[in-house]
């Protein structure tokens, strides 16, 4: 993984810290994962080099015709002039290569949109499709219940048809999937716990992992721990 310093503006630092561990989440349970910068690398060099990477992950090596005409076995077609979208992980499937990406902070509508379409049309490159997200990206992703009305309001995934319209029902083999992600590093769950809160809630690392340590004991009826600390401010 690449954990240099951010190079240009608007680089985000955590985000690479993220994906790096939901990479070693995979590693520790057998599965082989590539970097977006390998999947560049692989798709840069030609077109038998990246079908034999996409071999090498998946049993099958499916492929589709980007905007110029070039087949593309490990990223997502968005467009003409042969833009592409890759993800933030590949992971190896015996169904398929699993694309996996680690969402952190709200991306604007029309840009997930575009991402959402180019793998809705790539169903023949990736098997499954995983987005690792926080609470308010899987809103914004899947949909979510008003907490007044109740009443449910669709997603990016259903406006492209990822999904039926209305609450999700995932499988474990669903072809698009969006699952809370929730870091193994403490570090980075610490961090990325403060970007969800008002300033004024912000702790330092030693306080926020004795609340860590109150929520597992106390959590009940399946709160997160973002919901649960909310409610222990008067």
């Amino acid at each position: 993984m690449d954990l240099r310093a951010p190079e240009w503006p608007g680089e985000r630092l955590l985000h690479r810290l993220a994906v790096a561990d939901a990479a070693i989440t995979f590693e520790l349970g057998g599965a082989r994962t590539l970097a977006e910068r390998e999947v560049r690398r692989a798709e840069s060099t030609s077109r038998a080099r990246a079908e034999y990477v996409a071999l090498g992950l998946s049993s099958r090596a499916g492929y589709v015709t980007d905007g110029e005409g070039r087949d593309r076995f490990l990223c997502a077609p968005t467009g003409a002039k042969g833009r592409v979208h890759y993800p933030d992980l590949l992971v190896a499937s015996p169904g398929g290569l699993l694309a996996v990406e680690v969402e952190i902070s709200e991306k604007a509508p029309a840009e997930l949109r575009r991402v959402l379409r180019a793998y809705r049309d790539a169903r023949a490159v990736f098997g499954q499709v995983v987005y690792l997200a926080t609470e308010p990206v899987m809103a914004l992703v899947h949909g979510y219940v008003h907490p007044q009305t109740g009443v449910w309001t669709d997603g990016v995934a259903q406006q492209v048809g990822l999904l039926p319209p209305g609450p999700p029902e995932y499988r474990p083999d669903s072809p698009f999937l969006v699952r809370h992600f929730q870091p193994k590093e403490p570090g980075v769950a610490h961090q990325l716990d403060l970007r969800q809160l008002p300033e004024a809630w912000r702790v330092d690392f030693g306080r926020w992992k004795t609340l860590r340590a109150r929520w597992e004991r106390e959590r009940s009826g399946g709160l997160g721990f973002l919901a649960w600390w909310l409610g222990q401010r008067p």
